[in-house]
């Protein structure tokens, strides 16, 4: 599943899809705006191929490695301090493939993000 959106998103919802008996782990990792000097959020304007560009990440990571699947929900628009930007969850039958996997998806998500975020100042 992946999803481009502007409105929060239910973790719990996320996880429910992703169990099944092949499952041992869910792993989940929610990205949140954080504070920082000036600064009274972020806005996350998504390029025109964002879309396509989450789909293979996803796509690489599932043949990368031995998972189940994988969630990536990414919200848009202007996000304030502690609000949820982004989703990744994780299914797998063990937990290691599961952590290697989040975290290739945050570094390649962190290089999208140079290009469609901005900090939204005071």
């Amino acid at each position: 599943m992946i999803e481009i959106r502007r409105e929060d998103f239910s973790v719990d919802e996320a996880v429910r899809k992703m169990k099944n008996p092949k499952v041992g782990v869910v792993l989940t990792y929610v990205g949140t705006v954080r504070e920082f000097p000036e600064g009274l959020g972020l806005e996350f304007e998504g390029s025109s191929n964002a879309l396509e560009r989450l789909e293979e990440i996803r796509e690489i990571t599932m043949g990368e490695f031995n998972v189940e699947d994988v969630a990536i929900i990414h919200r848009t628009g202007v996000l304030r301090l502690s609000e949820n930007i982004l989703l990744v969850a994780i299914s797998a039958s063990h937990r290691e493939a599961a952590f290697d996997a989040c975290k290739q998806i945050i570094d390649q998500i962190k290089v999208l993000h140079e290009s469609w975020t901005k900090e939204v100042r005071r």
